[in-house]
């Protein structure tokens, strides 16, 4: 190698003589580390990167010369030209380096049987493999190709004892699942099973035979037995298993094999989406467990086939836009501001390069004609953009092997498991087995909320997979948009489309799910339509009627267009799966070819000409666009079912789990605490002698208790060490018993403070503060007498009667000498250590006039307004997570920052004209803008394309305390009784004594739940402070109160200049 380093220069003579005495040929090479001369700056900067050092660094590691990069023959001629021998044995090693990946070949392990299991061989699987000949055969022939299809001896023999195997656990699982018994002659008389969405045992018993025969035929027996074998011991293991997502739900085989737990009977679920024996390719089970105990089902897997042939599969995160530009300027040494500005002028688009961004945006490209390190930076970043910056482990998938892995492909180490160093699409083209292990916190919930319904309701044989799919309650629940926490239809414009859709079976929970997508979404109002009135569905041919009745003339899924292919053209199920894949992928070519197949069928099948043959081509081709895989569908549903039924029956357990899913996570375990409370429970707070480790429900109560893991601060193990005590030795009497007896090991004094702040020990009646001033004195007493009992000292209290000991006690080391603690800081202690406020609201005080004012308290995901129009909205309650900024455009100063209601915190931006003015808004001589404050914000909403998300932005800021003045008028309903009288007396003297501009009115509610208001109660105006308000809100005689507010204000007109 010669790349003009000083050092190869001294070395290569010296070299040459050495080859010349010892008669070695020599080889002229370079070292190959960029493809492009020019490329230099571009990799010296990438070592930078790497190596976390600065360009300006000295001793940095760094290529001093520029010739590491792919020289041509030319080159590499001038370089070794002396030496031309150098050059033609090059040559010859190259022309003798032949490298074959083995792309195609087969790496998949063979399943291995338990111990004392022994396989036996039936003839029923040849049975079965000849039934795929002919299936194949007859294809061939329909095809226009021979019929000399044959699975050759050598080929069936290994597949016997698995295949034998295999057919015998689908064989127990029929008659589990159907009550079929597959072996009983009379299984197969073409007899009805009642029930909706059934067929015949023999129909049943057929289609096993021809999902076997494909799975046999196509070699992926033993990948069945392996996903069967892990899901097998998963659930014998108790670890909650999904239903099964992905097209996998349409086999047969998969749901008597308890792979999946979707019936594909019932719901209409096609093989063929599957595994396609027109077009083979690899099966592709998602399968989803506990997110706790995932890797639980991967150590077993690791075991069973060895460790050396499991590996996780490795990610590769390259380098975008916005990262190369602001990695370059930090390797420059450039300011966080100046990095931060030039960042912000690539645009927000996903996966944009920076040349789409140069195009773009016209700050970028003035900044880089002005400003040769922006030019330099863009520069480089063109070279950079797109390569590989770090790599990472797939969240789900792993790869088993046949073999030790180091065998087939490379690997490496990360966070102590063999990974895999090629990424999923070249490890599945070399033949390994791609397995998804997906964790999902749904199933955690699903279980846990299993669980307390047993250990609370006193039923210990509750199994939510046997809960049918007809339940009223979950009906009622959905229609009714009470779907916080329910899987899927979580997000506001979910629970708009539960109301509209009146939703009566599951199968329009399956359809929901697949509409509610971009593109689909704009079938919606077709769907509703037709489910309301029969007259509006319209099908392109009455043929297609048995197709897409259940969706009321719309095709809403794939396996629709598929069935449509094989009713009006005659296409089977394999072919129609090509079909869609062809329009789904928009392949032009195959498409042409699909027409004209299309037409042929439809007129050899149906006699439709081809004019309306094309028309339904076309239908099926924009349905095609759009369609979602019904078996993935499905399987969303009736995880959603199964969370709405929990929610709808056992509300105060399922709240309990979902809350104790979300420990950790400040503002979802405050959105959940709301829900409760919308359901009519109550919140318990956290205390050493009632809380689990967990939320525990408190059904008599209809109550959940916190629980003390969950106590920021506190954690896991110090939880569950103060449960294992109280269970071991009974309640806790007082602050001092609870020290004395967990000791200094299990609780250290930081977790103390925060269990007496978060009010754990308030059944001990003493003061919160009182609690913490204390800890320090009770921990040295106990300390103290565990050293002396050490020394053999003993007690006092154990030499001393209890009436002896009198003042010793330790009930009285508390210090009471401070102040109590204040309202507001128990509540924001309870904020930061709870996540919400638990004994009360810092807005108590406004007696909901802050709720009245406001015009919006939704978080950005449940917006269900116009997107193309912009809105202006007022917010009321607690500022906080101020943020300020600077302007890229004008250097200008800009906020965020988050308004907290009592339910929701809402993020807003406050840009520079607003927040210029914000900075002089005070309340009282406290500023506005600063976390804490008390406010009413004007904003406006407007939701961007280009991020797919709503803006909240401020136009205006004021203190909350203004509320009563925008109360432009106040309807009472007053309740029918005695306590009216009284109420109309006491409002009067108030409008007699308080002058202002609310118009009071008062009505009375009647049987129908209207209100009619009384004519003399007209004309009376007052004005409220809150805490009047809140007495008369609160009167007995009132049913409700009904504020007309004055609306938000609106944002100023911007002012332009004139045009030039």
């Amino acid at each position: 190698m010669d790349h003009g380093l000083e050092e190869q220069k001294r070395i290569i003579p010296d070299l040459l003589k050495l080859a010349g005495e010892f008669q070695l040929r020599v080889v002229a090479t370079n070292d190959v580390h960029y493809v492009d001369a020019g490329d230099n700056v571009a990799h010296d900067a990438m070592l930078c990167i790497q190596t976390g050092a600065r360009l300006a660094d000295e001793r940095r590691m760094r290529y001093d010369a520029k010739e590491f990069y792919l020289k041509s023959q030319a080159e590499m001629l001038r370089v070794f030209g002396e030496v031309p021998a150098s050059i033609t044995n090059t040559v010859a090693i190259a022309e003798m380096c032949d490298v074959q990946l083995p792309v195609g070949q087969n790496n998949y392990p063979v399943y291995v049987f338990s111990e004392g299991v022994k396989p036996k061989v039936g003839k029923k699987i040849d049975a079965i493999l000849d039934g795929y000949e002919q299936l194949k055969n007859g294809l061939a022939v329909a095809a226009g190709k021979k019929d000399d299809f044959a699975i050759a001896e050598d080929k069936r023999a290994p597949m016997r004892p698995n295949g034998t195997y295999l057919l015998e656990q689908v064989k127990a699982g029929l008659k589990e699942r159907y009550g079929v018994d597959y072996d009983d002659p009379k299984a197969w008389m073409d007899e009805q099973v009642p029930g909706p969405g059934r067929t015949s045992p023999a129909e049943l018993c057929r289609r096993v035979d021809y999902e076997m025969g494909v799975i046999a035929g196509t070699g992926f027996v033993d990948y069945f037995l392996i996903v069967w074998d892990f899901i097998d011991w998963a659930r014998r293991q108790d670890i909650p298993v999904g239903p099964g997502r992905g097209s996998g739900a349409g086999s047969i085989v998969a749901y008597c094999l308890k792979i999946t737990d979707i019936d594909p009977i019932r719901f209409g679920l096609l093989f063929e989406r599957f595994l396609n024996p027109e077009r083979v390719s690899a099966p592709d089970f998602d399968i989803d467990f506990c997110m706790r105990r995932r890797d639980e089902v991967v150590g077993y897997v690791r075991r069973k086939y060895g460790a050396d042939r499991v590996a996780n599969i490795i990610t590769f995160g390259t380098f975008g836009a916005k990262m190369v530009v602001r990695d370059l300027a930090r390797i420059r040494d450039l300011p966080f501001i100046e990095t931060n500005r030039l960042a912000k002028l690539v645009p927000d688009d996903i996966n944009i390069s920076l040349d789409d961004a140069l195009k773009k945006s016209n700050e970028l490209r003035e900044e880089v004609n002005v400003n040769p390190q922006a030019a330099s930076i863009i520069e480089t970043g063109r070279v950079i953009e797109g390569m590989v910056r770090n790599s990472g482990k797939h969240a789900c998938g792993m790869i088993i092997a046949d073999r030790p892995l180091t065998d087939i492909i490379p690997v490496t180490m990360q966070e102590g498991d063999l990974t895999t160093q090629y990424a999923k699409d070249p490890v599945e083209k070399l033949g390994l087995l791609k397995m998804d292990f997906l964790g999902l916190k749904t199933l955690t919930v699903i279980d846990d909320a299993q669980k307390l319904v047993r250990k609370h309701r006193g039923k210990p044989d509750f199994d939510i997979e046997k809960v049918g799919f007809d339940d009223a309650a979950t009906f009622a629940l959905l229609n009714e948009a009470k779907t916080i926490g329910v899987f899927q239809l979580e997000s506001g414009g979910m629970q708009s489309l539960c109301r509209q859709f009146g939703i009566s079976v599951i199968d329009e929970i399956v359809a929901l799910i697949a509409l509610y997508r971009p593109g689909p979404m704009q079938f919606i109002p077709d769907y509703i339509k037709g489910k309301k009135d029969a007259n509006h569905v319209k099908y392109a041919h009455p043929l297609l009627e048995k197709v897409a009745k259940e969706t009321y003339g719309i095709l809403v899924y794939q396996e629709q267009v598929m069935e449509a292919a094989r009713v009006i053209a005659g296409y089977t199920l394999g072919g129609a799966d090509m079909l869609r894949r062809a329009m789904g992928k928009k392949i032009r070519e195959e498409m042409e070819k699909q027409r004209d197949i299309f037409v042929a069928g439809a007129k050899a099948t149906n006699d439709i000409d081809k004019k309306k043959a094309e028309e339904i081509f076309a239908t099926l081709e924009k349905f095609a666009e759009y369609g979602f895989n019904k078996s993935h569908s499905a399987a969303y549903a009736i995880l959603s079912y199964r969370t709405a039924y929990l929610k709808a029956n056992y509300p105060v357990e399922f709240m309990s789990a979902i809350l104790t899913s979300e420990q950790g996570n400040a503002d979802k375990l405050a959105e959940f605490v709301a829900e409760v409370e919308a359901l009519g429970m109550r919140m318990l707070g956290p205390d050493v002698n009632q809380s689990d480790t967990d939320f525990t429900p408190v059904a008599k109560d209809n109550a959940i208790r916190f629980g003390l893991g969950a106590i920021k601060g506190v954690g896991e193990m110090a939880a569950r060490a103060i449960v294992a005590e109280r269970e071991k030795a009974g309640p806790f009497k007082d602050f001092g018993d609870f020290v004395g007896r967990m000791g200094e090991a299990d609780l250290n004094a930081r977790t103390l403070d925060c269990l007496a702040r978060a009010g754990a020990f308030d059944f001990t009646g003493e003061n919160r503060r009182h609690l913490v001033d204390s800890i320090e004195s009770v921990r040295r007493h106990f300390s103290a007498e565990r050293k002396e009992r050490e020394r053999g000292q003993g007690n006092l209290f154990d030499l001393l009667g209890a009436e002896d000991a009198g003042a010793a006690r330790p009930s009285d080391l508390i210090l009471r000498k401070s102040e109590p603690m204040p309202k507001l800081e128990m509540l924001n202690n309870e904020k930061q250590l709870l996540g919400f406020y638990l004994s009360g609201h810092p807005l108590a005080d406004y007696h909901g006039l802050d709720e009245a004012v406001a015009t919006f308290a939704t978080t950005p995901d449940r917006i269900e307004l116009d997107r193309k129009e912009r809105h202006t909205v007022r917010l009321c309650g607690i500022l906080g997570g101020l943020e300020k900024k600077i302007s890229k455009k004008d250097n200008r100063p800009w906020c965020l920052f988050t308004v907290a209601s009592r339910n929701v915190t809402i993020p807003v931006s406050m840009f520079s004209e607003a927040f210029e003015a914000a900075l002089t808004a005070r309340d009282g001589d406290q500023p506005l803008l600063a976390d804490g404050a008390h406010v009413m914000v004007d904003a406006r909403l407007a939701y961007r394309e280009e991020r797919g998300e709503w803006n909240i932005s401020a136009h205006a800021i004021h203190p909350l305390r203004g509320a009563p003045a925008l109360i432009k008028k106040i309807l009472f309903a007053l309740k029918p009784g005695p306590e009216a009288g009284p109420f109309m007396e006491k409002l009067v003297a108030h409008t007699r004594k308080v002058d202002g501009p609310t118009i009071v009115q008062v009505g009375f509610l009647q049987p129908d739940g209207r209100v009619l208001v009384a004519e003399a109660a007209r004309g009376m105006t007052t004005r409220f402070d809150p805490a009047t308000y809140g007495a008369f809100a609160r009167d007995p005689a009132c049913a409700g109160v009904q504020i007309d507010a004055a609306a938000p204000s609106q944002p100023p007109q911007r002012k332009f200049g004139p045009r030039n």
